[in-house]
């Protein structure tokens, strides 16, 4: 297959790429480095590396924060909203891909409908619907993510519908439900997927900002990532952005690492959803 674009294409899109990269990068490193400096070494040079990589701003934002509290709170909400949210958006994905009935298509078109909704345009509704039904806080937030699965049900629905339903029909016939078949034999073949979107979810939850800050209205529970928000409301008053630079470092090393660890069980999940026979 011939190269539609020439070299001199490729290679501007390479430097531009390159340069977005950069982009992204080059804030993370400049808090990086000044998560090092004290409070008089950063307002002195913002730009200069440290001169003793010392360790007491993150001592600080984990003791004179509620970092550790945050941490707890964004490790439980991120395990049970990923498994609530996987099983959901297979189980919904499983039925829409496999089996016939009235609005089935329907139900799938009000998916891709969704996605062209902006968050910002649902904030009102969402805020009244939470108001009416009282869903505030952690349980409220759980059930948020449990609810919240468009795209993970788009890439299983993918999954599913290349699957041979020969298999289901095997299991039929030895005497098995419709949730036996998914549950012990349609399900375990959509292991690479799972991996895949499974992480994701985890990553998005983790970082996720905007439902926590609606949903979690008292103070003393929040996560991390709002947590980081009211840290950072304070650092104006007292200016210890050195110490806000730790905890933001803190808080991401988490899902950097979870995604070095498994960006290859990432591509290979999306890949082979999308070109399984």
């Amino acid at each position: 297959m011939e190269n539609k674009f020439s070299r001199q294409v490729l290679l501007i899109a390479e430097v531009l790429l390159l340069f977005y990269a950069i982009s992204l990068v080059f804030p993370y490193v400049w808090v990086f480095i000044n998560s090092f400096k004290s409070i008089a070494e950063f307002y002195k040079n913002i730009w200069s590396l440290p001169e003793s990589f010392s360790l007491t701003n993150y001592a600080r934002a984990m003791k004179e924060t509620k970092m550790l509290s945050y941490f707890g709170l964004s490790a439980i909400i991120t395990i049970i909203g990923t498994g609530t949210q996987l099983i959901f958006s297979a189980m919904t994905a499983y039925i829409l891909a496999k089996y016939e009935f009235r609005g089935n298509r329907f139900i799938y078109a009000l998916t891709i409908i969704g996605f062209l909704l902006p968050i910002t345009g649902t904030l009102a509704p969402l805020y009244v619907f939470l108001k009416k039904t009282g869903l505030f806080n952690l349980y409220g937030l759980l059930i948020m993510y449990a609810v919240g699965m468009g795209t993970n049900m788009l890439i299983y629905y993918s999954f599913f519908k290349k699957i041979s339903w020969s298999y289901a029909e095997a299991a039929f016939m030895d005497g098995a439900g419709d949730f036996t078949v998914f549950w012990k034999i349609m399900f375990p073949m959509a292991r690479e997927a799972s991996i895949a979107v499974g992480i994701i979810t985890a990553i998005n939850i983790w970082n996720d900002y905007f439902i926590p800050s609606i949903v979690l209205t008292n103070p003393k529970v929040q996560t991390v990532a709002v947590g980081l928000r009211t840290l950072q409301v304070q650092q104006q008053y007292n200016a210890s952005w050195t110490v806000l630079f730790a905890a933001v470092i803190v808080a991401t090393v988490p899902t950097i690492l979870i995604y070095m660890l498994f960006q290859d069980k990432i591509y290979k999940g999306f890949l082979i959803g999308g070109l399984k026979e």
